[in-house]
Formats: structure tokens, sequence, C-alpha cells
């Protein structure tokens, strides 16, 4: 097996580069990689749960726990007690992320612009469908297993 031809391989690589790249690049800012998905939903739908942020986010409760405990001590988020569910919390941005999102973004965006120099925007396109199929697929994979495991 050529590893450098396994796609799952190929990907994971270039994943992990583009991590790199936009950890350097946020690093500054005093964000991480993380920390985007969880302000670009909480910018685009206000307050949020933390259930609701994970769902949101795709990644499990626990990752969203620890990461929002991390996101409050950097002073990224804010937390209130929920109107509706006195046992929960809303998770807002604070004024200071709200004011290092537009800049993180612009940095995210010229990292992915330098990443697919040389493409064509047919060919980015091509590749968010294909990639798009592709994730499309291992979703379906997941979650085919976990239904599989809760029929046991």
């Amino acid at each position: 097996m050529d590893i450098d031809r396994d796609t799952g391989y190929f990907v994971t690589r270039t994943a992990r580069a583009f991590m790199r790249v936009a950890d350097a690049q946020l690093r500054p800012l005093g964000l991480g990689v993380a920390h985007v998905p969880v302000l670009l939903c909480l910018a685009e739908e206000g307050a949020l749960t933390q259930t609701e942020l994970a769902r949101r986010t795709h990644v499990e409760q626990p990752t969203a726990a620890a990461l929002l405990q991390r996101m409050s001590r950097a002073g990224l988020v804010e937390r209130s007690p929920d109107p509706r569910d006195h046992r929960a919390t809303r998770i807002t941005p604070s004024a200071r992320a709200e004011q290092l999102l537009p800049r993180a973004l612009e940095l995210l965006g010229h990292s992915n612009g330098e990443a697919t120099a040389g493409l064509s925007a047919a060919e980015i396109e091509t590749l968010h469908e294909l990639l798009g199929r592709v994730l499309g697929n291992l979703t379906n994979m997941i979650d085919g297993s976990t239904q599989a495991g809760s029929d046991a």
C-alpha cells in the first residue's frame, strides 16, 4: 500500500497542515482553531446552551465542556442562566471575542487563499463538493455504527 495515495492519510495530512497554519495565525490574537467554530456559531445564532453548541459544532459533549471552560477562562465567552431552564446556562461571545472574530476570519480566509493558490474557482468548488461527499459518507458510517450499537 502506498500511504501517500491513501485518501484518509492524505486528507488527514492536509487537515493537520491547515490546523498548524491556522493556529500560528490565530495565536497572536489569543485564539485557537477550536475557538472559531464556536464563536461563529454564537455570532450567527446568538446565545446557546453547551448542548446546542456541541451539536452545532459537531463535537462530543465532554469536548465542548472542556473547550467552553477554556474559552471562559480566556475571556472569550460568558455564561448566564437560561431563562427557560434554570438548570442550563446560555453561552454568549464576550465583547473581546466579538472584536477578534472578524480579524480571525480575515486571517483564515487569507491562508485558505494561499493554500488553494493555483486552483481555479471551479477546481475549488469541485474540491468542496468532493470533500463534502466524502464527509457525508463518513458521517453515514458513524451514524450507522452508532445506531447499530444502540440496537444491540
